[in-house]
């Protein structure tokens, strides 16, 4: 018998795959992620997820499409970019992407008012960005998300009524029925107690009105416009550019307000949309197997877009933690410690005033520079900063908040003279 025949006769005798052990054996559990919430800090959550966790996963969208998000019109920096990126295929160098988001290019954010001169800041990690509407970012996350990670996106639709950490599990009741996840992300807004939050006096406004316009020229930044009261952003669309009139409600009544927004922008009359708010963060990131992000995590003014840089830091965090590569004491740190360097981030901007003298620069200078005269984290670094320019090696230094090279030009452009 000629060895083809032999090999043959083996081959006939083997048995089948379908009789195998392989095929036979128990098919291995996947394990399971839930993100509830579809806004901004909830999408993120899932493109980050399903780009990072393997097909050993389920990864859950667990929303009610007909609760509205707060749909104003967003402005990112560059981590947000590299995310979208890599778990969506968005592309900057595509205009259908960017028409999809309605997005527009963003390379820093444009402080006038502040000083006698306007300058460009540049975004915290240096990158080029996007504004977009957020309105429009649930339907492109979810049909790419659908497209590029079938084997582990999974949509469950409903109103979550309640939430129970257990040892190995987290339970979840949505729409009277009840789910088991392994772990579950919770960015569904606004805490209902702050008992375990830390209320932040890092900024001294608490009240927003909204506008929109539809005439308007586009420029690649996102405006920060200092005016008596406080200051406003622009952010600029495809579609419009819609601006926030950030103020101190005890300070400037909000008749007044209205009034100097309108002879800012030239307009007869405001859309009346406007928000209250404070400044807060969770001490807890993580507890058992329930992590936060978005507005459950935390909340700051919108200077600088430092909340979108927080939500992505704080995926982070939770992957390391739901790997076991660090315990939660160390996430729950590690967190608040990037959470209070952005907090010496919006008081830097504050504590020099702006080219107005009035009773808001007035309180908002001076508590601003309080704040930080008691932040020794924040003298040493700056102390730090400046040894390492006079070495010639300043971005060998570590982040806080921001990149050194953005610390440099921003230290310059406003003339504190910490590293000059």
């Amino acid at each position: 018998m000629s060895l083809f025949d032999k090999l043959k006769q083996l081959a006939m005798q083997a048995p089948s795959p379908g009789n195998s052990k392989a095929e036979n054996a128990e098919p291995r559990k996947k394990r399971t992620l839930a993100v509830i919430g579809a806004g901004s800090a909830g999408l993120l959550s899932l493109v980050h997820f399903c780009t990072w966790l393997d097909e050993d996963w389920d990864i859950y969208s667990i929303h009610n499409p007909k609760k509205q998000i707060l749909g104003i019109g967003e402005s990112t920096n560059g981590e947000f970019v590299g995310l979208l990126e890599r778990g969506t295929r968005f592309c900057l160098g595509q205009k259908a992407d960017l028409d999809a988001l309605d997005a527009t290019i963003k390379y820093g954010s444009k402080f006038m008012n502040w000083r006698e001169h306007s300058w460009i800041n540049p975004l915290l990690d240096g990158n080029t960005a996007i504004h977009f509407n957020n309105f429009r970012f649930k339907d492109f996350v979810f049909e790419r998300l659908e497209k590029h990670w079938p084997r582990q996106f999974r949509v469950i639709e409903g109103d979550v009524t309640d939430m129970v950490n257990g040892d190995d599990r987290v339970t979840l009741t949505i729409d009277d029925k009840e789910y088991h996840f392994d772990f579950v992300i919770d960015c569904m807004g606004f805490p209902s107690s702050y008992d375990d939050y830390v209320i932040s006096d890092c900024s001294p406004v608490n009240r927003c009105l909204i506008h929109s316009i539809t005439d308007f020229e586009y420029e690649p930044f996102t405006d920060h416009i200092a005016h008596s009261n406080g200051w406003m952003f622009g952010v600029p669309l495809k579609s419009r550019k819609t601006f926030g009139y950030l103020f101190s409600d005890k300070i400037t009544p909000k008749e007044d307000a209205i009034e100097d927004m309108k002879r800012l922008l030239e307009v007869d009359m405001l859309e009346g949309k406007e928000y209250v708010f404070k400044c807060y963060y969770t001490r807890k990131l993580v507890e058992g197997r329930i992590c936060k992000n978005g507005n459950k995590a935390l909340f700051f003014e919108p200077l600088v877009a430092n909340s979108i840089f927080i939500y992505i830091y704080a995926l982070r965090c939770i992957y390391d933690y739901m790997m076991g590569l660090v315990d939660l004491p160390t996430t729950n740190a590690g967190f608040m410690k990037v959470v209070q360097e952005m907090e010496d981030v919006i008081s830097y901007y504050y504590q020099g005033g702006s080219t107005f003298h009035s009773d808001f620069w007035e309180h908002a200078t001076a508590h601003t520079k309080a704040r930080l005269d008691k932040r020794q984290e924040f003298t040493d670094i700056m102390n730090s900063y400046r040894t390492l320019k006079d070495r010639g090696i300043l971005y060998t230094a570590p982040i806080y908040g921001y990149k050194p090279l953005t610390w440099e030009i921003v230290d310059e452009q406003m003339g504190y003279g910490y590293i000059q």
